[in-house]
């Protein structure tokens, strides 16, 4: 294969990521900030999508298309962060703290959509549609009219004027970057979050783990 063909072939397969690169290089000048900051910010950014990244995976793996099941995953998680501030756990505890909480209720959520996805082969996309906004109705009612009423909340501050229902902005300051804090390590005047990329290896090793299994590769 010519040097022209490997290029032309090399473009087409990485297109976006080319282009994408290109522009942001030319937008670079006119930006005004400087090569230092954005490494920063790419360094700091890449941990933190690489959660979301890594968090579609298994929803497409499993055909539940590209944002439904992380939609469900999400919810859990945020009635985990409501209990972690409801309780004033903060720092990495406060991450443990949500994961335990949103953990089974993911369970619950994931279980719900493969009975139904089991149900709609070949209508997945649609069915993916209606299933995050029917759960979402669940999680309004849950978060906006049970806690406060039927479930009790300590932390008056992140509860509705009326009594009951929370916010719709929480102030998640006690747990920002708790994971990027604990191992900070400082490489030619940059800083790595360590813990953060050594939790996105493992969680990469088990998808690649997973996938070999039986149950993955049914998926």
């Amino acid at each position: 294969m010519s040097a022209q063909k490997r290029l032309t072939t090399l473009f087409s397969r990485y297109a976006v990521v080319i282009i994408f690169v290109i522009i942001t290089l030319i937008a670079i000048p006119p930006s005004g900030l400087s090569i230092k900051y954005i490494v920063q910010e790419i360094i700091t950014r890449l941990g933190r999508n690489s959660f979301l990244v890594l968090a579609l995976l298994l929803p497409i793996y499993a055909g539940m298309g590209l944002n439904f099941g992380m939609t469900l995953g999400a919810m859990a998680g945020q009635i985990g962060l409501i209990f972690a501030v409801n309780y004033g756990i903060a720092n990495w505890q406060g991450l443990v703290f949500a994961l335990l909480v949103g953990l089974p209720v993911a369970v619950l959520l994931g279980w719900i959509c493969g009975l139904v996805m089991n149900r709609a082969k070949g209508r997945e996309m649609v069915t993916g549609y209606i299933l995050a906004f029917f759960i979402n109705g669940i999680y309004q009612f849950f978060v906006m009219y049970m806690l406060g009423s039927v479930i009790p909340i300590r932390n008056r501050a992140i509860v509705l004027s009326r009594g009951y229902g929370i916010r719709n902005t929480l102030n998640l300051e006690s747990v920002r970057q708790s994971l990027d804090n604990i191992v900070m390590l400082r490489v030619g005047g940059y800083t790595i979050p360590l813990v953060t990329f050594i939790i996105i290896a493992l969680l990469c090793v088990f998808v690649v783990w997973f996938k070999k299994t039986k149950l993955g590769q049914d998926m």
